[in-house]
């Protein structure tokens, strides 16, 4: 008996030897396909394992030349993954030719993580040509101005930031936001939820008598993956509702164009199938400094100045954990960047 065991230990050991099929023993996290090397072209499908007793939620990155300063947001999930599953198919055409790196996160509820990193190159036999002709600048472009059809530069060439500002309107920081942005001629779309709108209609006002963009962003800040047609529609009409009540101007949502995003930027194929349906284009950012964790005004703004790029989206917080912190940051990167030539314009895709 013990020679059979010591056989048949013997017979595994030398399968793992000579390699068994990826993950048929255990689902470790990390990420499946595309394999580590591999050259992609056209869509991409990104499979993957994200789980574990304490997990939290999962978030995919791309990372051009592996660097991590100028990393690509490209979905996230708060449902674990126990088995090879598909976590986001994107377009690789969208990006140069070149080599990049998937970056998967799994996120305990500390806000600790483990990394899981697949080098991989485009390879589409082309460069992407860019909406304005011009190269966005050390091959970085912006997903999500793309998408709207936004230029990362205006017609006297210089470059834009699309800043952005979620969970408000709040009664006391929304109004010092806006009042730092009007020093600098700076023009901002806020992404305000419903029940917020409710209790601060007067910030509201202030935000659009300023000129800014009012955007959707749910009436609860529920998640909108996996929700039922009905109740999305729900969120996303309750919010036009409490904004119509607070300006008397159901038509502000169509000025700006009709923008959503997602709460937390959790979205997937439906979401934007039914936010189409509801009219309206479902926008993400490229720049996230987390303001909500409230790290210091000086990391806020550290953190969007060694990233900004012509035709970056930057979301930050004027509620849901914004703070006189995010105040300061944005006054810190307006002087800044207007020093380096930017402008700040609203989102729109009139």
């Amino acid at each position: 008996m013990r020679f059979s065991s010591l056989l048949m230990l013997s017979w595994l050991v030398g399968l793992l030897a000579v390699g068994l099929p990826p993950r048929s023993l255990a689902q470790a996290n990390g990420i499946v396909a595309p394999h580590a090397g591999e050259s992609v072209a056209g869509q991409v499908q990104v499979v993957a394992v994200a789980q574990g007793p304490d997990f939290a939620k999962w978030q995919l990155d791309l990372l051009p030349a592996g660097d991590a300063e100028r990393a690509t947001f490209l979905a996230l999930g708060e449902a674990p993954v126990p088995t090879a599953g598909l976590l986001a198919s994107f377009d690789s055409a969208a990006y140069p030719d070149g080599p990049y790196a998937l970056r998967l996160r799994v996120v305990r509820p500390d806000g600790n993580y483990d990394e899981h990193h697949t080098p991989i190159t485009v390879a589409n036999g082309r460069p992407r040509p860019v909406a304005n002709g011009e190269a966005y600048g050390a091959g970085v472009f912006s997903r999500t101005a793309a998408k709207l059809g936004l230029p990362a530069r205006d017609t006297a060439g210089r470059p834009i930031l699309y800043l952005t500002f979620d969970d408000g309107p709040g009664r006391y920081l929304t109004p010092q936001i806006v009042e730092v942005l009007a020093r600098y001629d700076a023009q901002a779309t806020f992404f305000v939820v419903g029940r917020h709108v409710q209790r601060a209609p007067a910030a509201l006002r202030a935000v659009v008598e300023a000129g800014h963009c009012v955007a959707n962003h749910t009436h609860t800040h529920r998640s909108l993956r996996g929700l039922a047609p009905e109740d999305f529609a729900a969120e996303v009409r309750a919010t036009e509702e409490a904004v119509r009540a607070a300006l008397g101007d159901r038509e502000m949502f169509a000025d700006c164009g009709l923008l959503l995003r997602p709460p937390g930027g959790r979205f997937d194929a439906a979401t934007v199938a039914v936010a189409a349906d509801l009219g309206y284009r479902v926008v993400l950012w490229d720049i996230d400094p987390k303001d909500w964790r409230r790290p210091g005004a000086e990391a806020i703004a550290d953190f969007v100045l060694r990233r900004a790029f012509p035709g970056a989206v930057v979301v930050l917080h004027d509620g849901g954990g914004g703070s006189r912190q995010t105040v300061a940051a944005v006054e810190t990167i307006l002087r800044e960047l207007s020093s380096q030539g930017y402008v700040f314009r609203a989102l729109t895709h009139r």
